[in-house]
């Protein structure tokens, strides 16, 4: 079973310190186990969610550890702020739930709530994307919601990761990747993967993915035909590269056209080419010579960014420089990129 990370909403209980508008909510980290000898409360016989209950309704708790016995029952051991100050002591233990209290105002929430099940999120509003979900509250934090595109019955409702932050925020996180050959970067060996199930051509053979990434190392991509309906503008985010904001001119990654764009540099993270500006123009194309979109300036030999897939051929340029060179960072830890549509 994989592990997972929940948002546990706890709407009823409010705590006599806070004020009424207040609630309280758990992030609930499925299989972990936060390490320490000294518990203030222990108590047999409870549920994952009346131990979030109990947490909640005493000022002293800011945690807690859940470990199931049976099928819906377990010991609850609250956890005090002084015990929650060392996450790094969490360890792996299957069967076990670390939940860590914290609070936010009702208003953000009332979009939402979650039910017994912690894997269920209802939503109880009509948000097809996260500047809806930014528009309705705007002080709506970064993390994963619910939304509907079409806003009908929420059959068809997903979960989504929103940067509420950069630039203004209601980024809707539609790509998360890595890279096959990041030691060798400019080898034909190296390609961004996943990628998403846009056009391409034969030799692009890295896997396919539609499912919502849930953050920005999770390495999935939402299905290429729903980007359109979010938005039209592009933020790129890369720990390797600058970070780039892009509108649409005469062209569009969301409608898959060739054209000009306009981009800006909203994060510098090299220090490399301090003075190059943004890309002027993307290329789509699923000619033998392509692998993936291209976002450069003064033709196909300014690459800021190249989303190449094939591992045979070409390699996926992330140049601050735009000169379709290798002046990404290198030896950088888990080096993956991200694009959100707004």
């Amino acid at each position: 079973m994989l592990d997972r990370t929940y948002l546990f909403f706890v709407l009823p209980l409010v705590l006599a310190i806070k004020a009424e508008e207040s609630g309280t909510f758990f992030t609930v980290e499925e299989n972990e186990f936060l390490l320490n000898e000294k518990v203030f409360l222990r108590i047999k016989g409870q549920s994952l969610f009346s131990c979030s209950q109990i947490c909640a309704r005493r000022s002293g708790c800011k945690g807690a550890n859940f470990l199931r016995e049976k099928a819906e029952e377990g010991i609850c051991l609250l956890l005090s702020e002084l015990q929650t100050e060392h996450p790094d002591l969490t360890q792996k233990w299957q069967g076990s739930f670390y939940l860590k209290k914290s609070f936010i105002d009702q208003a953000i929430l009332m979009p939402y709530f979650v039910g017994p099940a912690i894997d269920t999120i209802h939503p109880t509003a009509n948000h097809n994307s996260c500047q809806a979900i930014l528009d309705h509250n705007n002080h709506a934090s970064s993390g994963v919601y619910q939304i509907d595109l079409d806003g009908g019955t929420q059959d068809n409702a997903f979960r989504v990761y929103c940067d509420m932050d950069t630039e203004g925020g209601g980024w809707t996180l539609v790509w998360s990747y890595t890279f096959t050959d990041y030691d060798d970067f400019d080898d034909n060996s190296n390609a961004v993967t996943p990628r998403p199930n846009w056009p391409a051509n034969s030799e692009v053979d890295v896997p396919v993915s539609t499912t919502p990434p849930q953050s920005e190392k999770d390495y999935n991509a939402l299905n290429f035909s729903m980007w359109k309906h979010l938005g039209k503008q592009v933020l790129i985010k890369s720990n390797i590269n600058n970070w780039l904001m892009c509108q649409p001119g005469t062209g569009s990654l969301v409608d898959w056209k060739t054209g000009s764009v306009s981009c800006q540099v909203i994060k510098r993270v090299t220090t490399k080419c301090q003075s190059t500006q943004g890309p002027t123009n993307i290329w789509i194309s699923e000619s033998d010579n392509s692998y993936g979109p291209m976002y450069g300036t003064s033709g196909k030999s300014g690459i800021y960014y190249y989303f190449d897939g094939s591992q045979s051929n070409g390699w996926p340029t992330h140049d601050p420089c735009a000169q379709n060179q290798e002046n990404n960072l290198r030896d950088v830890n888990s080096p993956h990129g991200n694009i959100f549509i707004r």
